[in-house]
């Protein structure tokens, strides 16, 4: 029967006439872009590198990745102040004990903004004071340890995230990157002890050294901190891509993740100003979900502007980063092959002892062979038992044999000319090419009568055997 074909359905030319958009957009789109980068090749080429970008930045999950920086950013904060609190402690008589009570009353002001008035003074001050006081060196080794981890499990995430962002990574084995993100936190630690110091102090330091430039501060000091933000992405892009590249090949990409920081952090004051300015319904968790939401900022900035760079080095390649793909990929097809291999002598070791397996059950199952077993030939005369057994093999039209009597030993039987034929001639039931040693084969007469087994001989019949 022919089958029926299915009933045309609304959701299926919906769907065709949706794809069919989709592609006349995305046809339309591409021969716009073409024509562009032919007419403007600046134009051109600066589109074609954003439309590159897209994709690259969902290929290394920017979002997530930048969640997770910051959740662990956010994890080794309270360990790092109490770290330097209690080496603050210890340092009292060099910095003064006017710098560690001012220190502490900061430290204070700024629990208070996440947590409520019982805890900070039941739990907040007198932490601090114990530390103040000079911590014990257990204490301080433990806190600096989940500091150390969780700042430096957080610098990993953007070194990893870079690395694969430039597809290069397999370059740098696990542990050497683990060591390098604990390098690159404990540097982002020193480089914020020496820079935020400055940025806080430094426009109340020039206006006691230049009285006349205290109106004019606030046109020099944004752009000093844009820059200093500028020249910590580059250390940091520097530090993470496994090849050397020019220090002026990650400029772009830390200028835009300034721009987007800077942007970033404005609208995000807004944000907290609208939201948590009246009534908060976080409560004292919004102090924490605010800082949470600018270490992603920050996260989104740093990945953002790697993936600029690693869009503009694989338009534009350097050298080393053209030769350190090829050696990659070299060595991908290598590993690969060496799977492919070892899979296939799997398959083949598994395929023999299938086979092993099933001719050893097939040995134990199946009986020994006899020979082969061929149709029995009609035979005209012979005894009643097998006379039962041809009768019941040629089935019910076939005619049975004629009982033999004691004197027609030698002298054939005869009979009408059609019984004749039929004695005489024997149905060919046997193959051609076959012997003719078939089972139980017999002929008339004291001829000799053999089986189809090896040949083995049987006696004669005698001549007096009358059938029963």
């Amino acid at each position: 029967m022919r089958s029926r074909s299915p009933p045309y359905s609304l959701d299926s030319a919906f769907r065709q006439r949706t794809l069919g958009s989709v592609r006349r957009v995305s046809e339309r789109s591409r021969s716009f872009f073409r024509e562009l980068s032919e007419r403007h090749r600046t134009m051109g080429a600066v589109v074609l590198l954003v439309a590159r970008m897209v994709p690259s930045a969902m290929r290394i999950r920017v979002v997530g990745l930048a969640a997770e920086a910051a959740f662990f950013s956010l994890l080794s904060l309270p360990a790092l102040l109490l770290g330097l609190l209690g080496a603050l402690g210890h340092l009292s008589p060099v910095v003064g004990v006017v710098t560690v009570e001012e220190t502490r009353a900061w430290i204070i002001d700024t629990a208070s903004l996440a947590l409520t008035t019982d805890t900070v003074d039941s739990l907040v001050v007198p932490l601090i004071d114990d530390f103040l006081r000079g911590a014990q060196g257990s204490v301080l080794s433990i806190t600096f340890l989940v500091s150390l981890w969780s700042g430096s499990r957080a610098m990993n995430v953007f070194i990893d995230a870079i690395t694969i962002g430039y597809g290069l990574n397999g370059l740098r084995g696990f542990v050497w990157q683990r060591v390098l993100a604990l390098i690159a936190y404990i540097g982002g630690l020193l480089f914020a002890l020496v820079v935020l110091p400055i940025l806080v102090a430094g426009p109340t330091l020039v206006h006691n050294l230049v009285p006349y430039t205290g109106g004019h501060l606030h046109l020099v000091y944004w752009p000093a901190v844009g820059g200093i933000s500028t020249l910590a992405v580059v250390l940091l892009y520097t530090l993470s891509v496994p090849v050397h590249m020019p220090p002026w090949r990650h400029l772009p990409g830390a200028l835009l993740a300034t721009l987007i920081l800077v942007v970033g952090s404005v609208l995000l004051r807004l944000y907290l100003s609208a939201s948590f300015g009246q009534v908060s319904i976080y409560g004292s968790l919004a102090a924490p979900i605010a800082i949470l939401v600018w270490f992603w900022v920050i996260g989104m900035a740093v990945l953002l502007g790697s993936a600029l760079n690693a869009e503009i080095d694989s338009m534009w390649p350097t050298e080393r980063t053209a030769t350190a793909r090829a050696e990659l990929a070299a060595l991908n097809l290598a590993h690969t092959s060496r799977l492919a291999e070892r899979s296939e002598r799997a398959l083949r070791d598994v395929s023999g002892e299938e086979g092993n397996t099933a001719a050893e059950d097939t040995d134990e199952t199946e009986p020994p062979a006899e020979g082969p077993t061929q149709p029995r030939p009609v035979a005209g005369v012979g005894q009643v038992g097998r006379q039962s057994a041809d009768t019941s093999d040629r089935g019910a039209d076939t005619p049975g044999p004629v009982p033999r009597q004691a004197g027609d030993a030698d002298t054939p039987r005869r009979g009408t000319g059609s019984e004749d034929a039929h004695a005489a001639a024997p149905e060919p039931v046997s193959n051609a090419d076959e012997r003719g040693n078939v089972d139980n084969e017999r002929t008339e007469g004291p001829h000799t009568v053999t089986s189809g087994r090896s040949g083995a001989r049987e006696r004669p019949e005698r001549e007096d055997e009358q059938p029963e």
